[in-house]
């Protein structure tokens, strides 16, 4: 029998036990150890829910791993060779840190930290490391929107002229979402998604107009942002909204609307997922997605990597730090109701 990654989880909330649940899909992958310092959520009494269908399926129940109350325990764990950290984002920092002190792979959820000045360090020591390390920014895997970054790179449907990206929920249940010192607001912990994905696509804007209000993370919950990039470049017209002020029972849903020159294609995920492509003298065109979410199939690359011995993608890690930078921006552009420049 070929030799199994032996994979450790710390946190246990909603991303700890959908991580589990595709974990348990992977026969390459052992769950040896998961940690949390809820023992309700150990002894799998208690499991949190998501917020997208398909989400936090998997819990500890069925896997035969030790249990840690404390993750920096599951880290010291010698048995352990990938650590998944699915912990609040204040703790991100000091998890990684100490993963990848102890010659452990890691994988984080997203952000990558709390802040850029944390990220940027956690950037230091990856480059410095000899294990791999992923960034969880699930939009990069997401069927949908890996369909939309191909066919913007190729300009199969010609250039890109706008990008219009929305993600909108109520507020998610919890201290931790309630806390923006430990979340960073819907800004941060939802918003990111789109920003990181806007720098995958077209790199760091020159600038960002964001306006939005508080919530009841005590943080800016609602934000809507216009991207600028060099017009003298042909760059398209790129903006975003994330909001977790919906009212409860709205539920969840994210959309992109891509305008080219000769397409406009428009993505819904909502109780359904769609993405339908229009073209001048065509019939409207539903696009066949691969099943599946973006967790799936950025674990399953990342485990891929480390069982071939391939070098993690700093490019990638890099633009997941930059990505923040971008999203703090956006928090000074609130503030001061004007446009920001982008200086990393």
């Amino acid at each position: 029998m070929a030799k199994k990654l032996k994979v450790g989880v710390i946190g246990l909330g909603s991303m700890g036990s959908t991580h589990l649940d595709i974990y348990s899909q992977i026969s390459e992958v052992e769950v040896v150890a998961v940690a949390d310092p809820k023992k309700n959520r150990l002894d799998g009494s208690s499991k949190a829910e998501g917020n997208i269908s398909g989400q936090a399926q998997g819990s500890v129940v069925g896997f035969e791993a030790k249990k840690y109350l404390d993750g920096m325990d599951l880290i010291n764990d010698p048995d352990i060779e990938l650590v998944d950290i699915c912990v609040g984002t204040n703790l991100h920092f000091v998890f990684v840190e100490a993963a990848l002190a102890k010659g452990k792979h890691v994988l984080v959820e997203k952000p990558l930290a709390r802040t850029y000045d944390e990220a940027k360090k956690i950037v230091e020591l990856a480059l410095n490391s000899s294990t791999n390390i992923m960034s969880a920014m699930c939009l990069r895997y997401w069927p949908a929107w890996v369909w939309l970054k191909k066919v913007i790179d190729s300009k199969q449907y010609g250039r890109c002229l706008s990008l219009t990206c929305k993600r909108q929920t109520s507020h998610p249940p919890g201290t931790f979402y309630s806390n923006d010192d430990e979340c960073g607001g819907a800004l941060l912990d939802l918003h990111v998604h789109d920003t990181d994905f806007i720098n995958y696509c077209f790199g760091m804007p020159k600038a960002v107009f964001s306006q939005g209000y508080k919530g009841p993370s005590g943080g800016i919950d609602h934000v809507a942002t216009h991207y600028i990039y060099d017009q003298s470049q042909n760059a398209p017209l790129v903006t975003a909204e994330g909001t977790w002020t919906m009212q409860e029972g709205y539920g969840f849903n994210m959309s992109y609307t891509a305008n080219f020159e000769k397409a406009t294609a428009c993505y819904l995920l909502d109780d359904e997922e769609t993405l339908t492509l229009f073209r001048s003298s065509y019939e409207p065109e539903i696009i066949k997605l691969d099943e599946g979410m973006g967790y799936e199939f950025e674990i399953r690359s990342f485990v891929d990597e480390i069982l071939r011995g391939e070098k993690s993608d700093m490019t990638l890690l890099n633009q997941a730090a930059k990505s923040i930078a971008i999203i703090e921006a956006e928090q000074v552009s609130i503030r001061s109701c004007s446009v920001v420049t982008l200086s990393v």
